[in-house]
């Protein structure tokens, strides 16, 4: 956005003849749009409008006060021409925003300037027609002003790149986490499959041994009734050889 702020004791805009916008003392602002300026300029513009100190205070001063301070005019008007370059002799506008998206940022500008200050006191032209402006230039005081600065602009698109970056990491890091937590599970699952198979082959095991064991008392057992069965033969066999 582009600007031109001029101190004046009066401004008026005819079309065709007839007064469409006038101002006593105040402001006159040609406003100047290109195709990278967005709404959320506005406030930091119209603060501008609102607080740049241009005016005298009572005491003669200068550079004291503003039209919001001062409760004066501001006449605001479209210039496309701001955004111009000479090609030779002959001036080139491309650098301009195209007209309807330029009116509906335009009207946005007066409308808020009408809302944060005072709807009669924030008078405009007639955007896209031929206009005849007439004012009185006081001092001559004559400001331009750019906004966003080259600088503004880097920091803003260092702070989208930034932000960029960061969404990117957050979501490369939450994607790699997707994976990690899945393996764990996939682990752990197989962990409790070892786990359980390792517990049944225990008990296999431990079963086996217990068949084992039983099978070696019964074993013992047998033994121990050879041995009494033949005892108790031998003992017999001595009664017998006895008598």
């Amino acid at each position: 956005m582009k600007f031109v702020i001029q101190r004046v004791t009066r401004g008026c805009v005819r079309v065709e003849g007839q007064v469409v916008g006038q101002i006593g003392k105040g402001l006159m602002i040609l406003v100047g749009l290109n195709p990278h300026d967005t709404e959320e300029y506005l406030d930091h513009v119209i603060d501008k409008f609102l607080n740049i100190r241009l005016f005298d205070d009572a005491k003669g001063s200068r550079w004291k006060e503003s039209v919001k301070s001062l409760g004066l005019e501001i006449l605001l008007v479209s210039q496309f021409t701001l955004y111009h370059i000479l090609k030779g002799n002959k001036p080139d506008f491309h650098g301009a925003m195209e007209g309807d998206k330029a009116k509906e940022l335009f009207d946005k500008i007066v409308a808020k300037t009408r809302e944060k200050y005072d709807e009669k006191k924030v008078q405009t032209g007639k955007f896209g027609e031929y206009m005849f402006i007439d004012m009185e230039c006081d001092g001559p005081v004559t400001i331009e002003w750019e906004y966003p600065t080259q600088n503004v602009i880097e920091s803003n698109n260092q702070k989208k790149n930034n932000k960029s970056k960061e969404n990117k990491k957050g979501e490369s890091k939450k994607d790699g986490n997707e994976p990690k937590k899945d393996n764990q599970k996939k682990g752990k699952k197989e962990n409790n499959k070892k786990e359980q198979k390792g517990k049944g082959k225990k008990g296999e095991e431990k079963k086996e041994e217990d068949k084992k064991e039983t099978e070696k008392k019964e074993d013992n057992k047998k033994e121990d009734k050879k041995e009494e069965d033949k005892k108790e033969a031998d003992k017999k066999e001595e009664e017998k050889n006895d008598n």
